[in-house]
């Protein structure tokens, strides 16, 4: 197990050569530490190879006698020492990172010896939604599909941006007898224009996707600026709460990435080939600017509604080519052409071309401003 998210100590003459800090050099600051005693285990919200993320009620946290919901990191049963080396690697990263609004934060840790080993508490501001869809608004792709269902109103006129023509439900719904996420979109014909426009959680406007994008543009802006890479941006690693606040997480550790067809094997490893950039996939290097060419994947996930990036193309040799000869996939249905400029700038092969993220903040917040 290793953490995708990684803080760089410093960059080679090339600007490609990284040199990431070793944490496990560092001392844990005990401050984090929190009683096993005050946490009541629920339900696990994902599972991987290397662990789980379990949903917990912390007692105390925040105030002496309140209780707050937290997703509870941790690793499998009998761990080795390097899986234990890196997930306190990991913790004492996240203390080092700090905390923004548009990441998922840390709130505490359990090293002290008891049942487990260390154990990490995030913030968790959301919740798994219920397959009858009593919960609502949210695409958490814990397993790295999305389960989105569309209910969209479709009218004889062309797609406006800004006009409440999306009504989405994301929900989560795992099928029974099967520990493998399935991709549904159902689509519903209204005939009340009034349904259309309700202001409710359940209406995704335009602004939303347009809001979802400028929200994790800001949450990687922060993480650039503390000089950290993530390795993994895509809409599985992105949670939206109830509010339609946006957080950026690495939840890696419970990823079944051995059954998860998004990632392909590509020598020793599997990979997340689809989001990718050039220089990862062919020179096995990652730096800030191949974060911003997974980003550019994700906007299109983001504005395709869930779709796989490279719709009808699979992985081979001849996708491979594909991306060295440039290729970048259509516009998506509901982007406008300022928003696929946006990821055509991304896409640009040469990494010295793709633009930061604070461009990419302030490109977004124009586009808000102008919808």
């Amino acid at each position: 197990y290793e953490s995708q998210l990684q803080m760089i100590q410093m960059i080679g003459p090339s600007d490609n050569e990284y040199i990431y800090i070793d944490f496990r050099e560092f001392e844990y600051d005990l401050k984090w530490e929190f009683p096993r005693e005050n946490l009541e285990f629920g339900q696990v919200l994902g599972s991987g190879a290397f662990g789980k993320v379990v949903n917990a009620t912390a007692y105390g946290i925040s105030n002496a006698g309140d209780s707050v919901q937290v997703a509870v990191k941790m690793l499998k049963e009998k761990p080795d020492a390097s899986e234990r080396d890196a997930l306190m690697s990991e913790l004492k990263m996240m203390t080092h990172i700090g905390s923004h609004e548009n990441i998922v934060n840390l709130l505490g840790a359990c090293t002290v010896s008891g049942n487990f080993d260390t154990i990490v508490l995030l913030e968790k501001k959301f919740s798994c939604c219920s397959g009858d869809g009593t919960d609502t608004g949210q695409l958490i792709k814990q397993k790295g599909k999305a389960y989105l269902v569309i209910q969209q109103h479709l009218r004889p006129q062309a797609y406006v941006p800004g006009h409440a023509i999306l009504n989405m439900l994301f929900i989560l719904c795992l099928s029974k007898g099967s520990e493998r996420w399935m991709f549904f979109v159902v689509l519903f014909l209204y005939a009340s224009r009034q349904m259309v426009e309700e202001e409710d959680f359940n209406v995704l406007t335009f602004e939303d996707l347009l809001c979802f994008s400028y929200q994790v543009a800001k949450g990687m802006e922060f993480l650039e600026s503390k000089s950290c890479i993530h390795r993994d941006l895509a809409a599985r690693n992105i949670l939206v709460t109830h509010g339609k606040a946006v957080k950026i997480c690495d939840f890696g550790l419970a990823r079944d990435v051995v059954n998860d067809s998004n990632y392909i094997v590509r020598g020793n490893a599997r990979l997340p080939v689809k989001w990718m950039a050039p220089e990862s996939l062919f020179e096995r290097t990652y730096t800030i600017k191949s974060d911003v060419w997974s980003y550019g994947i994700l906007l299109w996930e983001i504005f395709s509604l869930g779709v796989n990036p490279y719709p009808g193309i699979q992985v081979d040799t001849n996708f491979y080519k594909l991306i060295q000869s440039g290729f970048k996939m259509d516009r998506p249905y509901y982007a406008t052409k300022d928003v696929y400029r946006v990821m055509q700038s991304c896409w640009a092969l040469d990494s010295r071309k793709r633009p930061s993220f604070s461009w990419l903040v302030s490109s977004l917040a124009c586009q808000l401003a102008e919808a």
